[in-house]
């Protein structure tokens, strides 16, 4: 696991001091930690328990044969098929225009699948890899998305999305000093 670190502005004390470490395993991820105030943020690695994966199976085969919009942020049920041969389908909805076929829903529900099998041996490190703008769960494409500084994963095909951790200090801003590293200018 390789982590690339730099300075940023800390959101809280405003000084640059958040060093940032950027993890490209076992899938693009940020943790961050303010030398000077304390401030901490970082995402969770699920573990097999955070996700309910025989929910995450249902959703998908209703996708695969055209009950539910693939799009969870539609979730229409207004869908007309466009093609059918055989195992091979194509659906398209009315609601949204989202276009897709059932042979890269199978694709899914086999990545989901797999994971699920890894994760239950514990083996964190060996199941959820993803590339960049990738679904860790069922490899989808997602596009990178950053939320300040870390990458946020929010899968609309499968629902899987990752959980942060932020520690705010305790401590009045007003009164931090930190000598040894330099203060933002406030805007305005």
């Amino acid at each position: 696991m390789i982590c690339l670190t730099h300075l940023e502005v800390c959101p809280y004390c405003y000084h640059v001091a958040l060093k940032v470490c950027e993890l490209d395993e076992p899938y693009p991820r940020v943790e961050a930690n303010c030398l000077c105030c304390g401030y901490t943020i970082k995402d969770k690695i699920p573990k097999h328990y955070d996700l309910d994966f025989k929910n995450i199976l249902e959703l998908l085969s209703k996708k695969q044969i055209g009950l539910v919009c693939v799009d969870n942020n539609c979730g229409s049920k207004n869908i007309i098929r466009l093609i059918d041969e055989g195992n091979y389908k194509e659906f398209r909805c009315l609601d949204c225009g989202a276009e897709w076929n059932s042979k890269e829903l199978q694709h899914a529900i086999k990545n989901v699948k797999k994971v699920w099998e890894c994760l239950k041996k514990e083996e964190l490190e060996d199941c959820v890899r993803a590339q960049e703008g990738e679904c860790p769960i069922c490899k989808n494409d997602i596009g990178h998305k950053r939320n300040g500084y870390l990458v946020e994963i929010v899968c609309s095909l499968c629902g899987f999305h990752n959980v942060y951790e932020e520690k705010l200090p305790n401590i009045d801003v007003s009164q931090i000093d930190c000598k040894d590293y330099q203060k933002a200018e406030t805007p305005g």
